[in-house]
């Protein structure tokens, strides 16, 4: 098997990719002809620019700056051409790992400058001599700065006067940036068309705040004529900076404008467009699982596999290299624990399993917990997942709720084709056991063999049922396990204790199965018989033919009959109901249950 790294290296392209060159290949993603644009822009457009690259985290925004400046190893590792641009590159989220806001911005100035600096050292036509003095003077005011901002964070002021400090504090940001502008002049004015281009990222991991004034900064005193400033930054979290600085309400008024004066050119990563396709299947083959071994991997497959990904962690490259990077690993897991190789079935499972654990963590911590039939047809109705506390900040981290559930009822669609081997659309206990078996091989939980409720129960009915009464047998297979009562998945059927189950909808009990010796069927009702009584009203006068005392009898359970295992006010009496035609019995079931849930709600 082939090892995959497990963390995400840059991209290195060249600047010169002909049409069948290996770099141009390797751009799964389809970035290049995007990168190839920007970088006749930055050569071509005047300055100062600031172009931000804007997406989710994730999304492509590094290896699109990756593509333009390059490893950083070789002059012509990126596609800016190296004798026009020079590049230099700050990230941003070091500088925000010690909790030192009040200097942090401008410490991210101090390294921009000092790589700038190291940059022209290497040239020939630079006057080094200006260079250094330069240097030192845009540094030496810097570190003024700097040691005034300390000062005033402990309630100490250089001068006599507050308003003094903050005075000369400006003063010295004014002539830094002055010094800036002659250093960046050495490279510029030396050659036609040439530039600085700056790159600036992880932006959106520093706090939002610090990212505006960040922002802010570097256009405020780096803005100077030859610079070019790429940045990836996400539009939200400059939004979210101005309601932490300045309020909710200037961000509501001003929030685009403001955000459109900082960036001239927003460019948002082009995820359209994107042939995840190909990105996803050479992932997977390079991680080489088992379905993708000696090119074996048909179209039903691949198709899988891609929409497995599409439900679940959508076109984000990064989250789709996670899943990848830890299906691969889980597999190595799994084959260790089995001592045999992962069957192409097992890696299916296992791949769904990851996707939505990485894309829906709270459904997947929800699903372990108890990894039943019931569960996980219970996760594709939307009703119960507006209920599901555990959904509650998945809804959160999405603008479309609808969206969010069809996808989830999408994701369990394509699963269920893996684990449906009759084909008739349900899931039973036999038919996951390969889900638990790939969990408790890849370690993903502790996997105890479980049996569903619901089976539970019909077990122990006929257990029970020592003399087989045919009435019991007949009114348990062809009526009450073909009604709503036994394959609706709003029911939860709860054990509680060895001899019954109660019975649940939207968190409520709405009744009780009980099966004793004595007797092997025990059917209760959480309402009296009256309001039962007053509401099958409508559905016997919808059937004349029938004979209610022939139906149904309801009856209160106090007395004797107290006594039973369970809770309920209403004992159901099937006898009769055996002796109907097995569709009206069926349909006088589903009735009920339609009584006792709509009035539960």
């Amino acid at each position: 098997m082939n090892d995959v790294t497990l963390r995400e290296a840059p991209l290195k392209f060249t600047s010169n990719l002909g049409k069948d060159d290996e770099a141009r290949k390797s751009d799964t993603l389809n970035l290049l002809p995007y990168a190839e644009a920007l970088r006749d822009f930055i050569r071509d457009c005047e300055s100062p620019m600031t172009i931000g690259i804007q997406g989710d985290w994730g999304i492509g925004r590094t290896s699109l700056m990756n593509m333009l400046r390059g490893s950083g190893g070789e002059q012509q590792s990126g596609l800016l051409d190296p004798v026009i641009c020079k590049t230099i590159s700050l990230d941003s989220w070091p500088y925000s790992q010690f909790d030192q806001d009040d200097d942090m911005v401008v410490a991210c100035l101090y390294a921009l400058t000092n790589e700038l600096g190291q940059v022209l050292e290497r040239e020939p036509g630079v006057d080094q001599g200006t260079l250094k003095e330069l240097l030192q003077a845009a540094n030496h005011k810097l570190v003024i700065v700097m040691e005034q901002l300390r000062e005033l964070a402990h309630g100490k002021t250089a001068g006599s006067h507050e308003a003094d400090s903050y005075i000369d504090i400006s003063g010295q940001m004014l002539r830094f940036k002055h010094d800036f502008e002659k250093l960046v002049s050495l490279w510029v004015q030396s050659g036609q068309d040439r530039r600085v281009v700056v790159f600036v990222d992880d932006l959106d991991r520093i706090r939002p705040v610090m990212a505006l004034e960040l922002l802010e900064a570097i256009k405020n005193f780096m803005d100077v004529p030859g610079c070019v400033f790429v940045m990836a930054l996400d539009y939200e979290v400059v939004q979210r900076g101005m309601v932490e600085k300045l309020g909710a309400d200037l961000q509501k008024a001003s929030g685009k404008a403001f955000f459109d004066k900082m960036i001239q050119l927003p460019f948002i990563v082009p995820t359209t467009s994107y042939k995840l396709d190909e990105y996803i299947i050479d992932l997977l083959d390079k991680a080489g699982l088992p379905c993708f071994k000696n090119d074996s991997c048909d179209a039903n497959t691949r198709q899988y596999f891609l929409d497995i990904t599409q439900f679940t962690v959508g076109r984000n490259p990064r989250s789709i290299k996670r899943v990848v990077n830890y299906t691969n690993l889980l597999e190595r897991i799994h084959r260790h624990n089995s001592g045999r190789d992962t069957t192409e079935g097992e890696c299916k499972i296992l791949f769904a399993l990851v996707s939505m654990q990485i894309a829906w963590p709270e459904l997947f911590q929800h699903f372990i917990r108890d990894p039943s039939v019931d569960t996980i047809t219970s996760l594709q109705s939307w009703d119960y997942l507006d209920e599901l506390p555990e959904a509650i900040s998945l809804f959160e981290r999405s603008p479309d709720r609808e969206l969010v559930k069809n996808a989830i009822s999408a994701y369990f669609d394509t699963l269920f084709s893996v684990l449906d081997e009759n084909d008739d659309g349900q899931i039973d206990s036999k038919e996951l056991q390969p889900v638990l078996g790939v969990m408790e091989l890849a370690k993903m939980t502790n996997i105890e063999t479980r049996e569903r409720p619901r089976e539970w129960l019909v077990r122990r009915i006929h257990e029970n049922n020592v003399d087989a009464s045919p009435l019991i047998v007949s009114f348990l297979e062809n009526v009450f396990m073909k009604s709503v009562w036994y394959l609706g998945t709003e029911i939860k059927y709860r054990r509680a204790g060895h001899r019954y189950v109660t019975l649940v909808y939207k968190r409520r009990q709405i009744g009780t199965i009980v099966s004793l010796k004595a007797q092997p069927f025990v059917f209760r009702l959480a309402m009296s018989p009256e309001r039962v009584m007053e509401a099958l009203k409508d559905y016997w006068t919808s059937k004349q033919t029938v004979k209610k005392e022939a139906i149904v009898l309801v009856r209160n359970t106090f007395g004797s009959e107290a006594s039973l295992t369970g809770y309920g006010d209403t004992l159901v009496d099937f006898s009769k109901m055996t002796y109907m035609p097995t569709k009206q019995a069926i349909k006088l079931l589903n009735v009920l249950f339609q009584i006792v849930t709509e009035n539960s709600d």
